[in-house]
């Protein structure tokens, strides 16, 4: 409500409407700024009419009639009724924020019960009566409050409204920097008051943080707690303002009892910030609880005050809940302010004293660049979901003020089942020992280190005994969840939206991460890191070899420390290299090679189809050292049943296994109608695809009779001149795409006219994922497990191409007939269970 009726003080506020009258001459029903209602009447006298006069305390507004029928007054018995008195649109009369408004009867002024009322008009502003009002009471609190809780409590209150105005204030300035010093510069400050403010005007400029749109909410919730040091705040909110991520955020400052410019720090942060302000100073544990009981996001992160953010700092956190599996808490790889590594996780050990594992070390080598399992995370930087948290009751006050209680939290996380990890792609300076000092044999703070130690080790004692004593082999405790090594060699860095063949590498190293395997990368033929692919394995858990720390595989096994359990050899040329050498380095280890695709069937085909001797000579020798590197494995893995059925024959004793790779399902949301064309997807460092683009533009795309909004799209890396030089009218050569869904999801099909070749095509699987038909030859279709009605998207020659092609993109209920059997086919064969069982049984084949 605008308007609410008073009588003073404030807090005994009430309204009053009887349903009769309460005294013999009168009463005031209503009072507001819109209108006031009431009756009177001469007792002595019944006939009389009775003329009252209204009045703002001695200043008389206007006289009224009280004449007017009343049944209720009737009612009660009193003559006709004809008493009340009624004056409605009189807020032009009543303008400020309080009046004391007085009803008298004109010939006697005797004051009518229910008279005089205070009115208050909380839609007024701050006029000349509501600041006396205010000034008087804050000036009484001041002069005798004789304890800091009554001073708190006003302070609270006065800086909550302040930052309301404040915020208020920066949205109507059209400038969007609002000037504090003019009516600051008003007011004559002194004192300690004095100096805080003109700190505030003349060292910090004001920061803005856009927040999130009013319809929405933020995903993440960041708590920071202070207690005085506004300058380190100030330093950590600027960072933050120059590192913005893309997930919705908001701000909340928990002042624990400063007493410096954190008083005023609503004059400096707007926007997307909140300040709040604890009666008292409860330290760390109490402000991070109080923070994250005013917090609306989905995610919390905790974060001190004495850190400065780097960029993909938040956006990598929620990054690692949304991608990886059964994540309780994630928290940020810390740097000391000279960029020096700090902590990337942390160990507890036997005796619950903690380790920052990496402390001092090298920030780029590759054991402080992976996503892993840590006994804890800093709470400078932790991030867990809200709705966790609170089923935790938040941090233990059993820990209060401080110390321990992230760690007891991480604890406690676990116990329910959740991962508790360190991802080294959020990066944060955290200036340590700023906010509480290092000292933990003197009076402050830190003194709690000790204390809580003792407490914590109590309380998880039965989980420590399974830990090392102190120092005892770090490099293993930083990986004491790991039970299980695998060795992962490939070419070079997987490059999953450039090739079919890395996305497939990929979903296995997903897979055996499934089944319990730490997997360590090794890139055979280029060891350089190269980003963004190394750190997007790293940021999954995969643990990255490159140069300078590794030059060769020959080195990474010689200097092997553990025997791994496992090593996958993608690709024939990792496998013919490599496989000898690591079952003489570690005979109990079991080797696993994937062919991707088998390479002399491939070529043999080639040389079939161009009639090439000297092709034919090389498949010759191909399919020898192919045979011979899979006789030296103990599983071989194909993506192709045909593959699978087609190498049995040929190497009765070797255990062959399909097993496919994992390709999710994401569907075009746009209509049939408004998209166009037709498509073609795969790198152009494979031939057959080369051969496949230039064979249709040729021989099939002549005889198409399409129209000219049909254009013919060509997708893909490494693209060579020849396929280049294609671009046309007709023709869209648009080369490497970051986003393969950019580009599909605006076609009405793809096409895969694959003269030769071997495996399961990645183009034909990730046009069904989109939800488009793929048009493909024999070629293309072989060792995909397609039937029934699917068969029609089969085309056995370049007119049969032609006129499918046609119709797929012309026929919208027979295109929506395809994607729909397309869609089943992924979903039944394709999935990460089917994956994951399908490797499950080819680690664990018994020989």
């Amino acid at each position: 409500m605008a308007d609410q009726l008073d009588t003073a003080p404030r807090a005994a506020i009430t309204r009053t409407t009887p349903a009769i009258p309460r005294a013999n001459w009168g009463f005031i029903d209503e009072i507001s700024h819109r209108r006031i209602v009431g009756w009177a009447r001469n007792p002595d006298d019944p006939t009389e009419t009775l003329e009252i006069e209204l009045l703002d305390d001695d200043r008389p507004l206007l006289t009224l009639t009280a004449n007017r029928p009343r049944a209720d007054l009737r009612e009660a018995g009193f003559g006709d009724g004809s008493y009340g008195f009624l004056i409605e649109n009189i807020a032009f009369l009543l303008p400020k924020s309080r009046h004391l408004i007085r009803l008298r009867c004109a010939r006697t002024k005797a004051e009518l019960p229910g008279s005089p009322r205070l009115l208050i008009r909380h839609d007024a502003g701050l006029d000349d009566p509501a600041a006396d009002f205010i000034d008087g009471i804050l000036t009484a609190v001041a002069a005798h409050a004789n304890d800091i809780a009554t001073i708190d409590n006003a302070l609270a209150l006065i800086l909550a409204r302040l930052n309301d105005l404040v915020n208020a204030r920066f949205r109507l300035d059209t400038s969007a920097k609002p000037d504090i010093t003019e009516p600051v510069s008003r007011v004559r400050l002194s004192d300690w008051t004095h100096d805080l403010v003109s700190s505030l005007l003349h060292t910090y400029r004001p920061i803005h943080i856009p927040p999130v749109p009013a319809s929405t909410t933020p995903t993440v919730s960041i708590v920071i707690p202070v207690h005085d040091k506004f300058s380190v705040t100030y330093d950590c909110i600027d960072s933050i303002a120059r590192h913005l991520p893309r997930t919705p955020f908001e701000i909340i400052i928990v002042d624990d009892g400063s007493r410096d410019e954190t008083l005023f720090a609503a004059l400096v942060f707007t926007g997307a910030i909140r300040v709040i302000r604890t009666k008292t100073n409860g330290g760390f544990i109490a402000a991070c609880n109080t923070g994250a009981a005013a917090a609306t996001g989905d995610f919390l992160f905790f974060l001190n005050n004495d850190t400065l953010v780097r960029d993909g700092w938040l956006d990598t956190l929620i990054e690692t809940f949304e991608t990886l599996p059964n994540i309780g808490i994630a928290g940020s790889r810390l740097f000391f302010a000279d960029g020096t590594l700090q902590e990337v996780g942390g160990i507890i050990w036997k005796m619950g004293d903690g380790w920052n594992w990496g402390r001092n070390g090298d920030a780029a080598a590759p054991q402080f660049n992976y996503l892993r399992d840590a006994d804890y995370v800093s709470g400078a930087a932790l991030m867990l979901r809200r709705e966790t948290f609170e089923s935790l009751a938040g941090f233990d006050t059993h820990y209060a003020p401080a110390y321990y209680e992230d760690t007891d939290l991480c604890f406690r996380v676990r116990a329910l089942g959740l991962r508790v990890v360190v991802q080294p792609a959020s990066e944060i300076v955290h200036l340590e020992g700023v906010s509480n000092g290092t000292d933990v044999a003197g009076t402050g703070l830190k003194r709690y280190q000790q204390v809580n130690h003792r407490k914590f080790y109590l309380r998880w004692k039965s989980v420590l005994d399974k830990h090392r004593m102190n120092a005892e082999h770090p490099e293993l405790e930083a990986e004491r969840t790991t039970l299980r090594r695998a060795y992962f060699i490939d070419d070079t860095i997987l490059t999953p939206d450039q090739d079919a063949g890395s996305n497939a590498a990929l979903q296995h190293i997903i897979a055996l991460q499934h089944l319990g395997y730490k997997v360590t990368f090794i890139p055979s033929d280029n060891m350089a890191r190269i980003d963004p692919f190394t750190r997007a394995l790293e940021k999954r858990g995969v643990e990255c070899l490159y140069a300078p720390y590794f030059w060769s595989v020959e080195e990474v096994m010689r200097k092997a420390r553990t025997a791994p359990d496992l090593v996958y050899f993608h690709r024939f040329s990792n496998a013919s290299k490599y496989a000898a050498m690591v079952r003489e380095k570690f005979p109990a280890t079991r080797l696993i090679y994937n062919v991707a695709d088998v390479h002399f069937l491939r070529e043999e085909r080639e040389a079939e189809l161009t009639d090439n001797a000297s092709l034919r000579a090389s498949a010759a020798l191909k399919r020898r050292r192919e045979l011979a590197a899979m006789q030296q494995v103990d599983c071989v893995i194909v993506h192709s049943s045909a593959e699978a059925e087609f190498l049995r024959p040929l190497l009765p004793d070797t255990h062959i296994e399909t097993v496919a790779w994992a390709v999710p399902l994401r569907p075009t949301k746009i209509p049939f109608a408004e998209r166009t064309g037709y498509g073609f997807v795969g790198g152009f460092r494979h031939p057959p695809n080369v051969d496949a683009v230039k064979y249709f533009v040729e021989t099939i795309m002549p005889a198409l009779p399409q129209p000219e909004s049909q254009r013919f799209t060509i997708i893909g890396s490494n693209m060579p001149p020849e396929i280049a030089q294609l671009h046309s009218a007709g023709i869209d050569v648009r080369g490497h795409v970051p986003i393969l869904a950019d580009a599909l999801n605006h076609l009405r099909c793809t096409i895969a006219p694959l003269r030769y070749g071997a495996g399961v095509k990645g183009k034909v699987l990730e046009s069904f994922a989109h939800g488009l038909p793929c048009l493909m030859s024999e070629i293309a279709a072989e060792g995909l497990p397609i039937e029934g009605d699917l068969t029609w998207l089969i085309a056995r020659s370049p007119k049969d191409f032609a006129e499918k092609l046609l119709r797929l993109l012309t026929d919208e209920e027979w295109n929506e007939k395809m994607l729909v059997l397309a869609a089943k086919l992924i979903e039944k064969m394709f999935s990460e269970k089917i994956m994951i069982m399908q490797l499950k049984r080819a680690l664990e084949y018994k020989f």
